[in-house]
């Protein structure tokens, strides 16, 4: 592991891909609590799964809260620890390497792969996951937080976009191959447990490609501590609470589709298997391929802010369909499924903009010096919108089970309206810059 002086650093000297291929394992251990952890939870024992009700499955909203509320206090935590390091390997990569397996050890574990017939009961697995998702969440931050500053270190103002690009290209294709790989393991093995092997190796070995060929840029202590900037001073910069405020409210509404997509699929769709649902994903994350590279082409051309806010608006304006959709699904001539396949297809379009557009412009915002101080701070705001919508999902799901997400179409409508607004009358840009 190499360091160069910061002022030295060079496009030539850095590779997109082995700089960002750790989006990729990143994005498949962010997708599976989100996704496939529906069917571990709600799976038959004999096919590897836990048996829960979709009802009881209100508990994986509960994990995903309780890791993001972590999130919210280990990431500025975690981002002042690693601007303040100072190593011969640099500030970023000995976090990686030491956090790394943890991650990926304590990911395994969520499968309960030792001594399951201990925690069979509803209420014994519940509070095992809980313990292991609160550890698996702690090592997560402080291996995510100082890699988000490590991008931020060696990107350049003339390549942030190709950075951001490269970056939200490998996570977009993570969340897809989370998406696909799962249910084609658990068809080979019937077993989830396996399934969570093979993403901590891929996570691995895409942590190592980027620790052991990036060159870190390399920050003198004396330097860094002259140019620190206290997250009091950083909560007054405006461009940054202008760009979290909009994102809160777009985090929120992606986290709550996301989270619910399994129980749509099951529920609405009747796709109620591993497989079935891969299926359906493969189409969604075809539609969303199409538009990010579309946006990858022209957002330069078309201006990033102005794309998002084009994006958000829309998403506005489709959003309280879904209520819709619900109510009147059952009394058309066109199938189900065709109704469900073009109401998601529609919100892919827009949702497949904060896949590209975001981090480019944080990257824009953030200071030399303090990027893992101003991505720690940037992971607390989401924490906060995705703890929200997962609280909501969770507390509408004991509720309503599988109706729930229909029933908060017009809030989440609102909530992206309110982010559209926001990047429409607070610039983040300068006038003459085409951004």
């Amino acid at each position: 592991m190499e360091n160069i002086p910061q002022n030295q650093y060079s496009e030539n000297q850095q590779s997109f891909l082995f700089c960002t291929i750790t989006a990729f394992g990143i994005s498949l251990l962010i997708s599976f609590p989100l996704t496939f952890l529906f069917h571990f939870f709600t799976g038959p024992i004999s096919e590897g799964g836990l048996g829960f009700s979709i009802e009881e499955d209100s508990i994986r909203y509960l994990l995903i809260t309780l890791g993001l509320i972590i999130g919210i206090f280990a990431g500025p935590l975690f981002g002042y620890l690693s601007d303040k390091t100072q190593t011969r390997w640099g500030r970023r990569r000995i976090w990686m390497v030491i956090f790394a397996p943890l991650v990926a050890f304590f990911f395994i574990m969520l499968t309960i792969p030792i001594g399951r017939e201990h925690f069979s009961t509803y209420g014994t697995a519940s509070i095992y996951l809980i313990v292991i998702f609160t550890i698996y969440s702690i090592f997560f931050n402080a291996f995510v937080i100082p890699y988000n500053g490590l991008i931020a270190d060696i990107t350049t103002p003339e390549n942030r976009l190709k950075m951001s690009g490269a970056f939200n290209l490998l996570m977009g294709l993570g969340t897809a191959a989370g998406f696909i790989v799962p249910w084609i393991i658990h068809d080979l093995t019937n077993s989830w447990v396996v399934v969570c092997i093979v993403y901590s190796l891929i996570f691995l070995s895409t942590s190592f490609i980027t620790i052991f060929t990036i060159k870190e840029p390399l920050v003198q202590t004396k330097e860094t501590e002259k140019e620190r900037i206290f997250f009091g001073e950083i909560l007054k910069d405006k461009k940054f609470l202008t760009f979290e405020s909009a994102q809160f409210c777009w985090n929120l509404a992606f986290n709550l589709i996301l989270a619910a997509l399994p129980a749509i699929a099951a529920s609405i769709f009747g796709l109620e298997s591993a497989t079935e649902f891969g299926m359906l994903a493969i189409v969604l994350m075809i539609i969303l391929g199409v538009f990010f590279f579309l946006y990858i082409r022209k957002g330069d051309q078309w201006g990033k802010q102005r794309v998002m806010t084009f994006a958000l608006l829309y998403m506005a304006l489709i959003f309280p369909f879904g209520t819709l959709f619900y109510f009147t699904r059952t009394s058309t001539v066109i199938p189900i499924v065709f109704q469900g396949g073009i109401f998601v297809s529609a919100i892919a379009v827009g949702f497949s903009a904060i896949f590209v557009f975001p981090f480019s412009i944080l990257l824009d915002i953030i200071k030399t010096g303090q990027e893992a101080s101003y991505m720690g701070i940037n992971t607390v705001f989401m924490n906060i919108s995705g703890a929200t919508g997962t609280i909501i999902m969770y507390f509408i799901t004991k509720t309503y089970a599988e109706d729930a997400f229909f029933v908060i179409c017009p809030i989440l409508g609102g909530i992206l309206f309110i982010a559209g607004i926001i990047f429409r009358f607070a610039p983040l840009y300068k006038k003459d810059s085409t951004s």
